[in-house]
């Protein structure tokens, strides 16, 4: 191993994915993505290639990344340690917030549960969505958050809303689709953004998507469970919140009077990839204090908000917003109207 090229290591973590890294393959291409994610700003063509290979959904990414991609033993190393200290305490947290620990909570349907729901969902492959949608696309935020520099290029909300429909797979994403409000084109087309394919976790023959992966991420970010242990963290940065009470709704609202800022600070700290993810962990909060700080300074003195990008009557915004993205493609589904 210690002369084998990183394409050749990366081989072989794949063909040993469903012992080594669990979940398979997301714990492997989460590994990956950010990798991926470089190479997919270096051109417009290879962009195409990543949004075209999404619709394969996560099988998809893998075979992108073994052909553009590498893993060292360094790096295995520290997703080894990552698996103890990041990966089984997040995924205890997001059990408590819409998996069976959260089910367990007495009196759950009668006032135990104060979002009570029954959601379809695996904690383990709930993680590794969050961490791998910031993997790839986290580092968008430098091109807002520092406008006067020369960013390279970012991936565009298309490509975002690319990967939630196919790698993020769901009941709403697919079947609810022909029920989303104000998506038709002209012709009677679904609008492109919104329309998912019958491919990749969707195409015929393949088994059924029966966990609401969608419905379980927005439910975690906005889980009275989840939120606290952010706002802990800008605590211990030593910074105050632009606003105190901020929530964010399950429909885009156009007349929000909240401080846009928040929503900012917010989805780009949950927008740090599986690193980021240990924000929540006491003993590697430190590590994250400076980047805090510097991203409020940042999104402070920004004078206005980045643009929205409208699909129906939801929309997103054109920095990564996990949540804004998760609405799009699950609108038509009664949470997503």
């Amino acid at each position: 191993m210690g002369t084998a090229s990183p394409g050749n290591i990366l081989r072989l973590a794949a063909a040993q994915s469903t012992t080594f890294f669990r979940t398979s393959p997301h714990f492997l291409v989460t590994a990956t993505a950010r990798e991926l994610g470089d190479w997919a700003r270096e051109s417009a063509a290879n962009e195409t290639e990543l949004a075209t290979r999404l619709e394969d959904g996560i099988d998809g990414l893998l075979d992108l990344s073994l052909k553009h991609c590498g893993l060292t033993m360094e790096r295995i190393r520290q997703l080894h340690l990552q698996r103890f200290s990041i990966v089984n305490p997040v995924t205890d947290l997001i059990d408590k917030c819409v998996g069976s620990q959260w089910y367990s909570t007495p009196n759950f349907w009668d006032g135990g549960a104060d979002d009570a729901y029954t959601i379809y969902a695996d904690p383990p492959a709930t993680l590794f969505h969050l961490a791998l949608y910031g993997e790839l696309f986290g580092p968008d935020f430098e091109a807002f958050l520092d406008p006067a520099g020369q960013p390279a290029r970012r991936l565009s909300v298309d490509t975002r809303l690319e990967f939630i429909k196919y790698c993020v797979p769901d009941y709403a994403n697919f079947v609810c689709q022909k029920s989303a409000c104000d998506v038709r084109m002209p012709d009677g087309q679904i609008d492109p953004r919104r329309a998912v394919k019958q491919t990749g976790p969707y195409a015929e023959g393949a088994e059924p998507c029966r966990d609401q992966n969608n419905i379980a991420l927005v439910w975690v970010i906005k889980s009275s469970r989840w939120r606290p242990h952010w706002q802990d963290m800008r605590a211990k940065a030593g910074i105050n919140d632009f606003q105190s009470d901020f929530a964010d709704y399950w429909w885009y609202d156009p007349d929000d009077e909240q401080d846009w800022r928040q929503r900012m600070l917010e989805a780009i700290m949950i927008c740090q990839g599986l690193e980021g993810l240990g924000m929540i962990r006491p003993d590697l909060q430190g590590a994250w204090v400076e980047k805090i700080r510097g991203w409020k300074e940042k999104i402070a003195s920004l004078e206005k908000e980045p643009e929205w990008t409208k699909v129906g009557r939801q929309a997103t915004l054109e920095y990564p917003f996990l949540l804004g993205d998760l609405r799009i493609c699950g609108t038509g589904y009664v949470c997503g109207t």
